[in-house]
């Protein structure tokens, strides 16, 4: 028995699917199906029913799945004892969406640099929908994005609520007072990706008062965003958790409020990725004090 075979056999009972399970594994579909099989003829027991349309534990499956668990976990430890912390090292995959990498995640990033050290980092920026995709199939180990994933192997911390603000440069020459959607239609407008919930809320916005269309732009880079807006004639949608610090923008009032978004750490629920667990719960207590 190899802990290949029992990291094959916990990640696929946690995901229910043998390619997500491959991906988190960083190997084939192949490889993992003979890992299991190699376990299963060598336990004497079948681990998964595969009879329907999904995989389900066995009785048998899911009564081994503990110690499987325990098993992992306990390897992982002796490697970090007899090792040493800052010679074990396990990489964590991050995804995030560009509003939480504009915000709180370089003081993330320091946290795990200095007080996990036996943890490497690989950060990817996305959208909340492909982050979601990204989370399912097991390329990512946590993600920070907008909503809860409801599926099973997932947990979800919830992070912060943030609102989405019209901002705009310091130089722009507006009318004053509380600004109509009228008054804001002849400008360039700029915020998020077009299959961002941003762009669809700002898009429906004009189209349901009759002032479609508009000159609406998408970028997927924050910074860049806050630079042109700064720079430029146009009028901006972007969460308040970028506007931590003056960078040349200023808020503006309208008579339409923009929704607010909560967002939520998610990551697997199993030992393979512990250690998403543990960026997870330090992001819920960095961002609510930041």
């Amino acid at each position: 028995m190899e802990l290949k075979q029992l990291e094959a056999f916990v990640s696929i009972a946690t995901l229910r699917n043998f390619s997500a399970a491959a991906n988190r594994l960083n190997i084939t579909q192949p490889a993992i199906s003979l890992r299991l099989n190699a376990l299963e003829q060598e336990l004497g027991t079948s681990l998964f029913d595969r009879s329907g349309s999904k995989i389900q534990l066995t009785g048998t499956g899911l009564e081994l799945l503990h110690y499987a668990e325990q098993i992992i976990d306990m390897s992982y430890r002796l490697k970090a004892t007899a090792l040493g912390e800052t010679r074990s090292h396990q990489k964590v995959r991050i995804g995030t969406t560009d509003t939480i990498a504009n915000s709180w995640l370089s003081e993330l990033v320091t946290e795990i640099i200095t007080e996990l050290q036996h943890v490497t980092f690989e950060i990817i920026t996305d959208t909340t929908r492909s982050l979601r995709e990204r989370l399912l199939s097991g390329e990512i180990d946590v993600a920070f994005l907008m909503g809860p994933v409801h599926e099973k192997g997932i947990r979800n911390l919830p992070l912060k609520t943030y609102e989405s603000a019209w901002v705009a440069g310091e130089g722009i020459k507006l009318p004053k007072g509380i600004l109509t959607l009228d008054q804001i239609a002849p400008f360039p407008i700029i915020t998020y990706a077009r299959d961002s919930a941003t762009y669809t809320t700002i898009e429906e916005l004009f189209r349901m008062s009759g002032l479609w269309p508009v000159r609406l732009n998408s970028c997927s880079s924050t910074e860049v965003m806050i630079r042109t807006l700064v720079a430029s004639n146009a009028i901006g949608v972007i969460s308040t958790a970028c506007l931590v610090s003056d960078r040349g923008l200023k808020r503006l009032r309208c008579e339409v409020k923009l929704p607010d978004y909560e967002f939520y750490a998610a990551y697997h629920l199993d030992s393979v990725g512990r250690v998403g667990m543990a960026v997870a719960e330090r992001a819920q207590k960095l961002c609510q004090s930041f």
